[in-house]
């Protein structure tokens, strides 16, 4: 996501499998819940249940977010200048803080996932990328003029997330639980997003996919949290 992949030509298999992997690979809120429902069925409950979720969410993305957060932890743990950090994020290799903070990510998760039903599962994820659209913000601008990052940061009006919301709040109003838990949750992680973009635009003089991944992941697990305490 932050351009240090870079395309190789020839090396991609058939689209009529490539294709669907890839749309399969965004419509992560549908695999964890379905994957919750059937370890359900099977009696598959308490802890185990939560980490096969998250492995799940983690194999049909292929890590990429995850590797977003781990990057922007090892550039913000490092307290450097912004073109310093945004060398640290450059960086293929993940640091301590990263590692530390990509693990603690995946355990609160993990430990989230199992107390919650299936339904709710269902908008971890939903939540976390709803919050990705706030690092695309128009007042946003990417650290670079390629890569993936200049092609979303800086495109999308805050009425996109308004417009989601609008989309998520009446489907989480039909899970049996208190309405305003999961609402309050969607306001919560998105106020997250807000105030970890604006960090990471001040701190990298920009931002880039990494930063997307980053938001996506941070308010997820706080989403996930929220929703189990």
């Amino acid at each position: 996501m932050s351009g240090k992949a870079k395309l190789q030509a020839g090396t991609h298999g058939p689209a009529v499998i490539e294709g669907p992997a890839t749309a399969l690979s965004w419509v992560v809120g549908g695999v964890a819940a379905g994957v919750r429902w059937g370890l359900d069925a099977l009696g598959t409950n308490g802890m185990l249940a939560g980490v096969l979720v998250v492995i799940a969410c983690q194999l049909v993305t292929r890590f990429m977010h995850m590797d977003g957060l781990a990057d922007v932890a090892d550039a913000l743990g490092s307290y450097a200048a912004p073109e310093k950090a945004r060398e640290i994020l450059a960086d293929p290799h993940a640091g301590l803080i990263g590692m530390g903070s990509a693990l603690l990510a995946l355990l609160a998760q993990a430990a989230a996932m199992a107390s919650l039903p299936w339904q709710l599962v269902f908008f971890v994820p939903v939540v976390g990328r709803i919050c990705g659209i706030v690092v695309a913000w128009r007042g946003f601008q990417p650290m670079r003029p390629n890569g993936f990052g200049a092609m979303i940061i800086g495109t999308a009006s805050a009425w996109w997330v308004v417009a989601w919301c609008v989309v998520v709040v009446p489907l989480m109003l039909l899970v049996d639980v208190p309405w305003w838990r999961p609402v309050s949750g969607l306001l919560v992680a998105i106020v997250v997003a807000v105030v970890l973009a604006r960090h990471c635009h001040r701190r990298f003089a920009g931002l880039n996919g990494d930063t997307c991944g980053f938001v996506i992941e941070v308010t997820a697990t706080v989403f996930a949290c929220w929703m189990a305490l």
